[in-house]
């Protein structure tokens, strides 16, 4: 039997093609009612049953995509990461804080990927932070050789006073004398880049070469191995044509002749922008010239904030304390003289007493509050406390670091005092 569509509207075409399909195939049924009625309800239960395939069928799609995206993050996760590199000093564990000091013989240091470095007698340092790459490591003073093992993306950078070493597979050695004031570089094999305030960009060393910088004499001198040559001098900025022009808000003279005296207000200098073209012995000598002790009673902020730093520079701490101190005690609300507390502390962390440099960065600490150097004075702080066997101050300073800079410079310096005071279970 076949339905009319015009007769009832609610079988539409497909329904009608089907129905007709099924009569020619099975024979008219009966012409009952009931039959038409039975075969539209199981028409239309075969339409839904379809919809609701279809249905399933994406749904599970979007389900397969969503578990192998779980999968594959999960297995991303599993992934390990590289292993922070370990050390070891004189085939011992390293000391908490990684400082040392070796008095009648050297000490090496062996990194768990090859890597080498034996600091001389007399010498001090540490290092500062470790990674999956390399180490950072200081030279507070004497003498390091480095062998440094080539891998992909290693990154070993070491310090000495101002002076950054950057390399990645190398051997060399290294010297820092703070009292001289001068920093030298033998290099065997390899090549680094070594940034100083002297050059006014990074010098780069190849095998063979020989590198001297004085701070007080402002000049950097590369020479090679083996021979008795002075080397040539490296250019700096101060040197440069770049640089002459503006440099002529300061002038020193070029002898140091009496003078007029001076007047009773102070002159600005310029000695900020002489500074910052690394000129920091025309400062110093123009400052002789006027007489250091006039200077920093007089000279303005900028003036005398650049002669502390020239000092600094050039390794004259006796001025450089009087300078910052100065600073201080003149332009007391300043955030140069909360700055100067700071780098009176660094200027006394060498001394063999570390009380004045601890003095000055706790008074740094209470001035500063939550400035950006707060970090770095109290690594600096629980360097010196553990350098001096004080324990347990050193512990509460590195547990007050890891909470305010669980991710700063000093962090694996203070995690590992923290859990070499951690009782054993």
């Amino acid at each position: 039997m076949s339905v009319d569509p015009a007769d009832d509207p609610a079988v539409d075409p497909a329904a009608q093609r089907v129905a007709d399909f099924v009569s020619v195939e099975v024979g008219p049924p009966p012409p009952t009612p009931s039959r038409e009625n039975a075969f539209l309800r199981r028409l239309a239960r075969y339409r839904r049953t379809r919809r609701n395939r279809r249905r399933l069928t994406v749904g599970a799609a979007l389900a397969s995509v969503l578990v192998v995206g779980l999968v594959g993050s999960r297995f991303r996760e599993q992934v390990p990461a590289a292993p922070v590199l370990d050390y070891r000093v004189d085939n011992q564990d390293p000391p908490s804080g990684g400082y040392l000091a070796p008095q009648t013989a050297g000490s090496l240091l062996a990194f768990s990927d090859g890597s080498k470095v034996q600091m001389a007698a007399q010498a001090r340092g540490g290092v500062v932070e470790v990674s999956s790459r390399g180490a950072r490591l200081a030279l507070d003073a004497g003498q390091a050789t480095v062998e440094i093992v080539h891998r992909p993306r290693a990154q070993w950078i070491f310090e000495a006073g101002p002076f950054r070493v950057t390399v990645h597979g190398t051997s060399f050695t290294m010297a820092w004398n703070p009292v001289d004031a001068v920093f030298e570089v033998r290099l065997a094999s390899g090549a680094i880049s070594v940034a100083s305030p002297v050059a006014g960009q990074e010098i780069q060393m190849r095998a063979g070469q020989t590198l001297r910088v004085s701070l007080r004499d402002q000049s950097s001198t590369l020479g090679s191995l083996g021979t008795a040559s002075g080397g040539r001098e490296v250019p700096s900025p101060a040197n440069s044509t770049k640089n002459a022009a503006a440099s002529r808000s300061f002038e020193p003279p070029r002898t140091a002749p009496e003078g007029p005296a001076e007047p009773p207000r102070w002159s600005h200098r310029g000695w900020m922008s002489a500074l910052s073209q690394n000129r920091a012995r025309d400062v110093l000598a123009d400052a002789e010239r006027r007489g250091p002790t006039s200077v920093i009673e007089r000279a303005d902020s900028d003036d005398l904030w650049a002669l502390a730093n020239a000092a600094r520079y050039a390794g004259r701490q006796a001025l450089a304390d009087q300078a910052l101190n100065a600073h201080r005690r003149r332009f007391p609300s300043t955030d140069r003289s909360r700055e100067a507390a700071f780098l009176l502390g660094r200027l006394h962390d060498g001394d063999p007493d570390p009380a004045e440099a601890l003095r000055w960065y706790d008074r740094y600490l209470v001035d500063a509050h939550d400035g950006t150097g707060v970090a770095d004075a109290l690594g600096r702080k629980m360097t010196l406390l553990e350098r001096s066997n004080r324990h347990a101050e050193a512990l509460a300073v590195a547990q007050e670091y890891l909470r305010s800079a669980p991710r700063g410079t000093y962090a694996n310096a203070a995690r590992a005092l923290v859990r070499s005071s951690t009782p054993a279970p």
